[in-house]
């Protein structure tokens, strides 16, 4: 994980700078100058937190990553199917209008993948257009006549697991994910040593040994255990592996060592969220803070990359903090564990019998 935060100096906070004074927040007086101080840092959490990701006024490798794609806007560049994908804002305006008039029925993860490809195709198609799969010319013509009926609806994510049976014969296939910690643990961390990892890593394991038995599991993680892959390269071996649910298991941090609790976590976009998402969330979250008699830290919708880029439905489950040291003795111990895995596992086949 890149961090570039309060005190760093040099080009790439010349262009953090750049990018972030374009998005319209202000730098104070010195404005660009390539030094990370005190406004360069707020103006980063307010854009974190307009963008809905975790508001550190760090520029990690997520929000470096929000930061390049907020700098689009739809008509600026003709969109089309080409690898490697064009993604940004412009792109998830285009699946946000699409998903409104019933076209899209993923997350607006801003990239142009294939199923925005055949979703503007048959858009294209609907209005009598050229169905060549490219937003540009008179597509784009037809989409902006529609923004008045666009900006009057509202839309939520169609649930992915349509049947928890599935086609006969084929297994459920759930991805187990679990990695870095957010760059706000890593920042106050000095003597940061992975245990963490290794407690997120144990966690999972249970899971897959309880969920074996009636799904088909995959990880995103190297199965040695040794490798803990970048953000993005887990993502991208979950999207490959054509799952059908990702639970994402974290541990929470703050700075305040008194902060405890669970919180679970599904995507929110601009005007839509996963429906799917949402439900598996609040069941796992009240599973957890009733058989562990944790404190509700409730269930959020976000724009974490984990949620928003991945293909399939997701959830992001934070079982306690790290930071606090009565949850970490019990993050720590065997049984605990098992008892989070439990519910985790009891949550999956409760929201799939639904």
């Amino acid at each position: 994980m890149t961090l570039t935060k309060k005190g760093s100096r040099g080009a790439k906070v010349l262009d953090i700078q750049r990018r972030i004074r374009l998005l319209g927040y202000g730098l104070g007086p010195a404005e660009i100058d390539g030094i990370f101080g005190p406004q360069t840092e707020s103006a980063v959490k307010k854009f974190q937190q307009d963008r809905s990701v975790s508001v550190t006024g760090i520029v990690d490798d997520e929000c470096w990553q929000e930061l390049v794609d907020a700098g689009y806007s739809i008509g600026e560049r003709m969109l089309y199917l080409k690898e490697p994908a064009f993604r940004g804002d412009d792109v998830k305006t285009l699946q946000l209008w699409l998903k409104t008039l019933g076209f899209f029925k993923n997350n607006e993860s801003g990239i142009f993948d294939k199923s925005t490809h055949n979703s503007l195709i048959e858009f294209q198609k609907n209005m009598k257009l050229n169905p060549d799969g490219i937003l540009g010319g008179d597509t784009l013509v037809q989409l902006n006549s529609l923004k008045r009926i666009i900006n009057e609806k509202q839309s939520s994510n169609f649930p992915v697991i349509k049947d928890g049976k599935k086609k006969k014969n084929k297994r459920i296939k759930i991805i187990l994910d679990y990695g870095e910690l957010s760059s706000e643990a890593i920042k106050e961390k000095v003597n940061y040593d992975k245990s963490d990892l290794q407690i997120c890593s144990k966690i999972a394991e249970k899971c897959r040994g309880l969920l074996a038995e009636e799904f088909e599991v995959i990880s995103t993680v190297n199965e040695s255990g040794k490798i803990f892959p970048g953000l993005y390269s887990r993502i991208k071996r979950a999207n490959k592996s054509k799952g059908d649910l990702l639970l994402s298991i974290n541990l929470n941090y703050c700075s305040d060592p008194k902060a405890s609790g669970s919180s679970c976590y599904y995507f929110k976009g601009i005007k839509s969220f996963s429906v799917g998402g949402k439900k598996i969330a609040e069941i796992i979250q009240e599973k957890l803070i009733n058989k562990l008699k944790m404190t509700d830290c409730r269930v959020h919708g976000t724009g974490y990359a984990i949620l928003k880029d991945t293909s399939m439905t997701s959830v992001l489950i934070e079982p306690g903090f790290i930071s606090n040291s009565s949850e970490a003795f019990n993050l720590q111990d065997n049984d605990y564990q098992d008892k989070i895995s439990l519910c985790i596992f009891e949550a999956v086949k409760e929201y799939l019998s639904e």
